[in-house]
């Protein structure tokens, strides 16, 4: 038995599980102005005057949101919200209110487009300056009016491709990884993100359309005389050349504005490309600053600036507004500088992450917003929630059937896990999609597994005629370097997809990341400490286990050239297929495609019209959206990829078939555009390095843990298992997706964790049994866990199969690649890794 106190243990446990249960609360969106008034500590009546005032704007205007409505009512009334709230040092002014209550309002776990729907913004690229006069000088070149053209547009391209980029890492700096972001015609981008509650549309918007064009401009040397000739007579003050008049407002006590004005240079002695890094501090008396740090060309620039200048006042302007106007005292040569100014907490961070992200060429402008309805389908959805809850109930029946009282343990960590996870994601504000459960999946299937291994190895310390409480303690002793070394592999994997992916990849990872730490939370400490509760108070000598093979004595090397040649072909057979396919088997995420839009009477289940589409040979996808704006709209929209245009019919005709198909809905046609795909050089590029420093994270740690052919096998592996499993998932016709891009990655994560179990025994069996071969020891150590391996892996597929059957077609890709990925995984566990190990060590004969 573990010798340290029971009772702390439990305390420590009770509060780890208790702290993350509490962050899922609230698990769905309150009322705003209820949360308001939950939040008011004093002046209740004052509150709902706001509130009812708050309404009235509503009512004048649809499309401001309730944020927006009660800032106006109080800022009109001049009251000071802050003042009718618990104190908090971090609230200054009425936005900072606005936040905390938009915050508390917000559900604890943000779903992700696919799983809850979310907010589109339609996004109009309009060319500033600069770009138009890149433009001028193609047109000035003397071109054929074609090629200029081409040139033109692919300058826009390029543009619009930075723009996209930057807004996703916008996005992702504010924690919003799962966001969908592709071309939308000639002139516009089509941004779809998840959101916890309605009112934090109003902070998206305001992140998206921030420029965050920031530009050092000096002021005039004679400012306050020109200002108070200004102020002394307006009308007929005429201002200097080459300076216009900006103003920044200062927030004093009572929330009072105090004006200050200054003639500006109207060019900029500097921008802001050199910024490396902006972080938002607080100095004394809680003034709110950005400090900026800029790359080596950037502070060479700035300190010349600075030194030039000395005794001027150097404007910072950011996206037009004037922030601050510091005196330059002396040169700054640090490359190092500072924005002060009347920030709430909100602003601090949008634009400290939006300076850092990079700025638009462009102007933005947000031609519409939209909510969108679950990707995958309410429909769908249910039928993945009743598949999934079902899958969880065979696999704790299984269990407790196999283990019995040991079962029923590891139900209680399995459990716990889940908790834990949820709660680790509304704790960190990460954002839960199908990628991110497939994350949550292989966490349950390597807590699953480091049970497994666990009372796998009780069972042969029982079978030594070792007493119960010593078998505990061995069992635990043994099989921790296995647990330890599988899930931080897999944990190394997570950290490199987590710093270097984008988009879905960084979602699965943060989701990922936390399972593993969760999973080897509740498998070693919390299972360790319910089996002392059962040794303590109750009077158990032993535990009953079924077991599948007893003594297995496969001799796996001896057929070895037949695993080599069964994986050799269907590897060559992969590459055959992607060639003869082509781009046929990606996706529009990849692809892009035409864009159909509907206007419609009553709602259709996606999955039917999506049923209906492949019966009119038009495969596609389709999502719902509505504007609930001052004149609702309703709409329904189809993409299909570029691979099917040649099917696609007219608009009109589309219409008919659907209207045919389903009279009730009422379609009438609403548009029809192009649209690009939603992975573009950028993700792939990072994607690609993320994998590539994922495999050289294996090689580095498993050399580092065991030796250099144990790391080359295992990257074998995975390379060997990823292009058998895309090979056989396109073989049956399926196209290459984001959600297959995450399930592959799950294929990886499941793999090197089988892997490494084994490596791990024919370790710890060539210190035990220096007299045997090494062949014999490869082969006896594969024997040893089949059962752990056989077990583990048919818990994960009778999740993934019952998935498979019952979860409805929406997930369905995703589950056969998962599904694939079990079976090839633990086939080249046994069957490549472990001969090649075999095959490459240089120790083949007796090991002395």
């Amino acid at each position: 038995m573990n010798k340290k106190p029971v009772i702390l243990r439990t305390i420590i446990a009770a509060v780890v599980i208790l702290v993350f249960a509490l962050s899922m609360i609230p698990l769905a969106e309150r009322p705003f102005y209820d949360t308001f008034k939950s939040m008011v500590k004093k002046d209740a009546a004052v509150a709902d005057a706001l509130i009812n005032d708050a309404k009235a704007i509503q009512e004048k205007n649809a499309d401001i949101y309730p944020s927006q409505a009660l800032l106006s009512a109080a800022d009109n009334k001049g009251v000071e919200l802050k003042k009718m709230i618990a104190e908090n040092k971090n609230i200054e002014d009425n936005r900072d209110v606005i936040g905390a209550i938009r915050k508390n309002a917000a559900s604890s776990i943000r779903l992700g487009l696919d799983l809850a729907g979310g907010v589109e913004f339609m996004i109009e690229l309009v060319p500033d300056e600069e770009f138009l006069k890149k433009l001028d000088t193609i047109k000035d070149n003397g071109e054929a009016k074609e090629e200029a053209k081409k040139r033109m547009d692919d300058e826009f391209s390029r543009y619009r491709d930075m723009a996209i980029e930057i807004l996703r890492k916008r996005l992702e700096a504010n924690k919003i990884f799962e966001s969908e972001i592709a071309p939308s015609g000639s002139r516009y981008i089509s941004l779809k993100a998840p959101i916890v509650s309605k009112d934090e549309k109003v902070q998206l918007l305001n992140l998206i359309q921030m420029s965050a064009k920031l530009r050092f401009r000096l002021v005039h040397p004679d400012n306050d005389t020109l200002v108070a000739q200004y102020l002394a007579d307006p009308k007929n003050f005429q201002g200097p050349i080459g300076y216009e008049l900006m103003t920044n407002s200062t927030f004093r006590s009572g929330d009072k504005p105090v004006v200050s004005y200054y003639f500006v240079e109207n060019r900029a002695q500097m921008d802001g490309k050199g910024i490396v890094d902006a972080t938002p501090t607080r100095v004394q008396f809680g003034q709110r600053m950005i400090s900026l740090r800029f790359d080596g060309n950037g502070a060479a620039k700035f300190g010349e600036v600075t030194t030039k200048h000395v005794g001027r006042m150097l404007a910072i302007v950011l996206d037009g507004k004037l922030y601050c106007a510091p005196v330059l005292r002396e040169p700054i040569t640090t490359g190092q500088a500072q924005i002060s100014g009347s920030f709430s907490n909100e602003e601090l961070t949008s634009i400290s992450n939006a300076l850092v992200s990079g700025s638009f060429p462009f102007q933005i402008k947000v031609d519409a917003t939209f909510d969108t309805d679950p990707k995958l389908g309410s429909d769908n959805i249910k039928n993945s929630i009743y598949a999934g809850i079902a899958a969880l109930i065979v696999v704790v029946i299984f269990m407790i059937i196999y283990y019995n009282l040991a079962g029923v343990i590891a139900v209680i960590a399995l459990g716990t896990n889940v908790i834990l996870v949820l709660g680790a994601l509304a704790a960190f504000d990460s954002t839960l999609t199908l990628p991110g459960m497939a994350g949550i999946i292989l966490t349950i299937g390597m807590a699953v597994d480091a049970n497994v291994l666990i009372f796998e190895r009780i069972r042969e310390e029982l079978e030594n005629g070792k007493s119960l409480a010593v078998a505990i303690e061995a069992g635990y002793s043994k099989a921790f370097s296995a647990v330890f070394d599988a899930n931080i592999t897999t944990l190394f994997i997570a950290i490199i997809l987590m710093n270097f992916g984008t988009g879905p990849v960084k979602g699965f990872a943060v989701t990922l990341g936390i399972g593993i730490i969760s999973s080897l939370f509740t498998a070693i400490y919390l299972t360790r400490l319910l089996f002392d509760y059962l040794l303590q108070y109750t009077g158990i000598t032993t535990l009953k286990m079924r077991k599948f093979l007893h003594k297995p004595r496969f001799d796996f090397l001896k057929n070895k050239n037949i695993f080599f040649a069964i994986s050799g072909i269907l590897i060559i057979g992969t590459f055959i297929t992607c060639a003869v396919r082509g781009t046929d088997m990606l996706s529009v995420d990849f692809t892009g495609g035409t864009l159909q839009s509907f206007n419609y009477a009553e709602k259709v289940p996606v999955s039917k019209v999506e049923a209906a589409l492949k019966s009119f040979g038009i495969p596609g996808s389709v999502t719902y959206k509505s504007n609930s704006g001052a004149t609702e709209t309703k709409t329904m929209e189809i993409i299909i990829r570029k691979a099917d245009i040649s099917n696609i019919k007219s608009l009109d005709e589309t219409t008919v078939l659907l209207n045919k198909a389903f009279p009730q809905a009422k379609f009438t046609s609403a548009g029809e555009s192009t649209v690009g795909g939603l992975i573009g050089m950028e993700f792939t590029k990072s994607a690609i390095i993320a994998l590539i420093l994922s495999f050289l994270g294996i090689i580095a740690y498993v050399s580092f843990r065991y030796e250099f052919a144990y790391a080359m096998a295992s990257v074998l592996a995975l390379l060997h298992d990823i292009i058998i499993a895309i090979g056989i998932y396109v073989i049956c016709g399926r196209e290459l997706s984001l959600t297959v891009v995450a399930a592959i990655l799950t294929v990886i994560g499941y793999s090197i964790n089988d892997t490494i179990v084994i490596f791990d025994r024919i370790r710890e069996s060539v210190e035990l049994y220096p007299n045997k071969s090494y062949r014999e020891i490869v082969n006896m150590s594969v024997n040893e866990t089949l059962n752990r391996t056989l077990l583990t892996s048919i818990t994960t597929l009778l999740v993934v199969l019952v998935l498979f059957f019952f979860g409805g077609t929406a997930i369905n890709d995703f589950v056969l690649v998962m599904m694939l990925g079990v079976i090839i995984g633990t086939y080249s566990s046994i069957c490549i890794s472990s001969p090649i190990v075999s095959v490459w060590h240089k120790k083949i004969g007796n090991n002395k």
